[in-house]
């Protein structure tokens, strides 16, 4: 019967992709037809919500299963994958990103995202000296910068288009709203079935994490950003990504609050996963930083654009490099 498992974990996945197309819709219509900038909507309410299955998935690994360190995995994991994706979809976008332009704010939100980075791996080095009882000073250092992240976005934008769909912007707040609680059952489902399919193919938890957890977890903001590029809404869909990366390290600071459980209870483990995907996922963070200064230059030459698609191509790359070192291809031993 362990068939079951892997149908349904394909059939929630199935469920997860069917939701993030009808988010990304409803936040291109609030997008359009509000006055709340494409920035906090993209950056904090689609990254939010978009992230749940991320959250769900980290609070089920320590009260249900007992893996916290398939924690790290997932966060670190689902954020490297969701740069990858975004650096494939500007790819495959290619004509439409031409004529676009990213807000100046995201360089900033990208600072702040590189700035969690370092603290996680404070916490996965210095972990031990930086502890009160089982919670980790670095859990609340995240959450101070998360705050201010959400301070300094700017909240309004110019003026709301009418857009050309036919949802009034009521519906599209409920059917958002209805989307978000189903996709929190089908997070908790994958996380059951993500614990089932690592012990059946004798998988350490931070790679089981990184891989079916990260992957499926990620596949919102794949989704949702991909409707939205097709939207030619590139701005929110990089508020999504962005944003869903900065709030999977606030899940870090979730977790640690709850992980009292009796036993193992560091979310901070420190492995080969967790420190490749630790530096892979600050290089591709770097690489879409670089991205965005070059693409926002005011002369859009050819020499600007190949510059621009090497960039997006390098975040894929990273998530690659990821696979090739976790499954033994490439050793690196300083890593670890």
């Amino acid at each position: 019967m362990d068939w079951l498992i892997y149908v349904g974990y394909v059939a929630l996945v199935a469920l997860v992709v069917f939701l993030s197309i009808k988010l990304g819709k409803y936040v291109d219509v609030m997008d359009k037809k509000s006055n709340i900038s494409g920035a906090f909507i993209g950056g904090v309410l689609l990254a939010a919500v978009t992230s749940l299955p991320e959250l769900f998935t980290s609070v089920s690994s320590i009260w249900i299963v007992n893996e916290n360190s398939m924690i790290i995995g997932n966060i670190l994991g689902s954020d490297l994958i969701n740069c990858a994706f975004f650096g494939v979809m500007l790819l495959v976008f290619f004509k439409g990103l031409k004529d676009a332009r990213f807000q100046k704010y995201y360089y900033v939100a990208l600072i702040v995202l590189l700035g969690m980075y370092g603290l996680v791996a404070v916490a996965l080095y210095l972990g031990d000296y930086l502890k009160i009882a089982w919670y980790s000073g670095v859990s609340l250092a995240i959450f101070v910068l998360y705050a201010l992240y959400v301070y300094k976005m700017p909240k309004a934008a110019d003026g709301g288009e009418s857009g050309e769909d036919k949802l009034t912007l009521k519906q599209a707040v409920v059917r958002f709203v209805i989307c978000a609680a189903v996709l929190i059952g089908a997070s908790i489902g994958m996380t059951y079935l993500t614990d089932m399919i690592a012990e059946k193919l004798r998988l350490g938890a931070s790679f089981a994490g990184a891989l079916f957890l990260g992957v499926a977890t990620s596949l919102p903001e794949l989704i949702s950003s991909s409707t939205l590029c097709l939207r030619k809404n590139f701005d929110a869909a990089a508020g999504n990504i962005i944003g869903s990366n900065i709030f999977n390290f606030m899940i870090l600071f979730v977790a640690d609050m709850v992980s009292f459980m009796p036993g193992e209870t560091d979310i901070y483990a420190r492995n080969t996963d967790s420190v490749t995907l630790l530096v892979l996922g600050a290089a591709a963070a770097l690489a879409m930083l670089s991205m965005m200064l070059v693409k926002n230059k005011k002369k859009q030459s050819v020499g600007t654009m190949l510059g621009v698609q090497t960039l997006n191509l390098t975040m894929p790359i990273m998530y690659v490099l990821y696979l090739l070192i976790a499954t033994g291809v490439i050793v690196i031993p300083y890593l670890s």
